[in-house]
């Protein structure tokens, strides 16, 4: 996943948290109706000044919000580089875990 789509995971998590809707964040940070929905779906990249505003709305900060971000980001570099390391045989054991792991979750949401 590349960074730009982290980072609108993270501001529509930022939004959900703060328990807003995608047109009430848009107002409150001074935009039209559409613009927090257009960002979220890709559409518009925001500035800077607007996920400032928008970190702020959510009871945020910038540090935070990339701090997360590219905590997360390295994590992944990590992972990816531990994998190639693997023989055949471990990465399928990998998966198969990985695939478990999934599914538990899954069902843990839906209960």
């Amino acid at each position: 996943m590349r960074i730009r789509e982290r980072l609108l995971g993270r501001l529509i998590d930022l939004r959900k948290q703060a328990e807003l809707s995608a047109r009430e964040l848009s107002l409150k940070i001074g935009r039209p109706e559409y613009y927090i929905s257009r960002i979220e779906s890709g559409k518009y990249a925001p500035t800077i000044e607007d996920i400032e505003r928008i970190a702020e709305v959510c009871d945020s900060s910038l540090e935070q919000l990339f701090s997360t971000q590219f905590e997360s980001y390295q994590v992944d570099k990590d992972v990816v580089r531990m994998l190639r390391a693997l023989s055949g045989k471990e990465k399928d054991a990998v998966l198969t875990l990985l695939i478990a792991l999934y599914h538990k979750k899954k069902d843990e949401k839906v209960s």
